[in-house]
């Protein structure tokens, strides 16, 4: 059985949480970069254009949530603070808002491709199958990152309130069904959470299992079309 509070398991976890703190604060800055570019100052006149991972930080969602569920050694969901959009300082807020929203999962995308970027240069210098365990400790922890990264993004696409894929489906929605697809806004929430704990208090396998496999797939795609496997 395994001890939850062994030493081995408690720095696994917190290592756990880490990548997720680093890959949530490039998918909020995404957030908040698009949303400036598109002409909302909002986040980053509060500070949250930013890849300081303080600023985006939830205590529930980003810390104790992933490492209750990283100590556990099952799968987690968490979330980081949302970052600030005000719709009036935007020229087309429903277009705009699907801008915006999908900019974190490509965000994610974007540094899944640049951490294999990262493992193909260390294999161009020769360092794999890594002399030492601390290089190999390096490949590990960036192949992991890659693979969580791609989930993050997966996941967030799921079309429910609050997840960027409602926001996403709006907004490639013609207006009249626009309008009846945010009715639904108020129902993510417990739909979502009827997802994730439902088919764990009933015996079934987890419909989100279905967003690891394709993660799985698509890390597979861009590892080998950079040639790294």
């Amino acid at each position: 059985m395994i001890d939850l509070f062994s030493p081995d398991n408690i720095a696994k976890a917190i290592l756990v949480v880490c990548q997720f703190i680093i890959l949530l604060t490039f998918h909020e800055w995404g957030h908040a970069k698009s949303a400036n570019m598109l002409g909302d100052p909002t986040a980053k006149d509060l500070g949250r254009m930013s890849f300081n991972p303080a600023v985006h930080i939830d205590p529930i969602g980003t810390l104790i949530l992933p490492l209750a569920g990283s100590l556990y050694g099952g799968g987690f969901f968490g979330w980081a603070k949302p970052v600030p959009v005000n719709p009036y300082n935007l020229k087309k807020p429903r277009r705009d808002l699907m801008l915006i929203a999908a900019a974190g999962p490509i965000m994610n995308i974007l540094l899944t491709i640049v951490i294999f970027i990262i493992i193909k240069m260390l294999y161009m210098f020769d360092l794999k199958p890594y002399p030492s365990k601390t290089l190999f400790g390096i490949h590990t922890f960036l192949e992991t990152s890659a693979f969580y990264s791609v989930i993050l993004a997966m996941f967030n696409m799921i079309p429910l309130f609050p997840l960027d894929g409602f926001s996403v489906v709006n907004g490639l929605l013609p207006e009249s069904a626009s309008r009846q697809f945010e009715k639904l806004a108020p129902y993510g929430m417990p739909i979502l959470m009827l997802i994730i704990f439902l088919p764990y208090f009933i015996g079934i396998d987890s419909p989100l299992f279905i967003i690891v496999e394709i993660s799985r797939d698509i890390v597979d795609i861009i590892a080998k079309t950079l040639a790294v496997r």
